[in-house]
């Protein structure tokens, strides 16, 4: 997948008072002119974007939030793939590279629209600054988000699998990786108490998935009552999900191999694989997650923040 270097237009409202436009931002499987057409984008005052970095519980949230934004209508999200009820932003331009069709899928979703996304702060569209339309961003631990990128990736080219400690230790290499995921973290944690941005994380949500749904039933102007929220809990189980045809990006991945000619033999695909709270200690060498450590060490120091911190978790959890 090719990289583009792009420095973001500036908005007109930055509540951190930084100057993106001085920013060298390292983007792959997009253009220039997407990104700029992303940055003009309509925005809608009743529209709910998710936000993450890629295997941060995106998929979770998402059916999570389609559900309470659609009055609990299970029926529905067990009928349809999820990726076609609430549209993934970079999706088809990234498989088809056609701006003709690149925002139809989120231009034809019925409103309140559920929009995913994995572009950082300084890449969405301006008028989220003046409009307010909700913002959902779920962080996760990046050594564990690292690890599960590695399967999600196998799923589509094995051929040049180089194992898990090699992939592991060239994303921790990269500059600009490393840059990328670290200020898409913090800035939205320094965000987290704007009225109209709603903050968790993965692990949080491992903890205490009831209460994270009833903060964000409040966050969004909705009620759940206890034969509902049991409900909700056993449909965004793991088990559940795991199992859940349409909660496992299968559409998706259809498309994938219909462009590009993928085996149609290969495996089945299973895009929810662990879901478990630092499962990267049980599949790395020691020498690895050492190195991992330090990594994330060094990083969160650069920005005077904690692991815990971004993770919103006291500072006993050990991660």
């Amino acid at each position: 997948m090719e990289s583009i270097e792009y420095k973001p237009p500036e908005y007109p409202t930055n509540l951190l008072d930084k100057n993106w436009s001085e920013r060298k931002i390292i983007y792959w499987g997009v253009s220039e002119e997407f990104l700029k057409r992303v940055h003009d984008l309509e925005v809608f005052e009743d529209d709910v974007w998710l936000v993450t970095l890629p295997k941060c519980g995106t998929t979770w949230m998402q059916e999570l939030l389609w559900l309470v934004l659609n009055d609990f209508d299970f029926e529905k999200a067990k009928a349809e793939h999820l990726e076609i009820r609430s549209p993934f932003l970079e999706f088809d331009y990234m498989v088809n590279s056609d701006m003709k069709t690149a925002f139809k899928p989120i231009e034809n979703t019925k409103r309140p629209r559920l929009i995913k996304t994995h572009l950082c702060l300084p890449l969405l569209p301006r008028q989220l600054w003046n409009k307010k339309a909700k913002i959902v961003y779920v962080a996760r631990n990046l050594k564990d988000a690292i690890v599960s990128d590695y399967y999600h990736m196998r799923n589509f080219d094995s051929s040049e699998d180089q194992g898990l400690e090699q992939f592991v230790r060239s994303e921790i290499e990269s500059t600009d990786d490393t840059d990328m995921k670290f200020f898409h973290l913090t800035e939205f944690y320094a965000l987290r108490n704007e009225s109209w941005i709603f903050y968790t994380s993965f692990e949080q949500m491992k903890i205490n998935l009831r209460q994270v749904l009833l903060d964000v039933c409040r966050f969004l102007n909705k009620t759940i009552d206890d034969e509902t929220m049991t409900k909700m809990l056993k449909h965004l189980s793991f088990d559940e999900m795991k199992r859940n045809p349409k909660t496992n990006h299968l559409w998706e991945f259809q498309q994938i191999r219909d462009k590009y000619g993928m085996d149609q033999e290969k495996p089945e695909y299973n895009f929810v694989r662990k879901g478990k709270v630092n499962a990267y200690k049980e599949e790395l060498s020691k020498e690895m997650v050492g190195k991992l450590d330090d990594w994330m060490d060094v990083n969160l120091k650069r920005y005077n923040t904690t692991l815990n911190e971004l993770l919103l978790l006291d500072n006993e959890t050990k991660t």
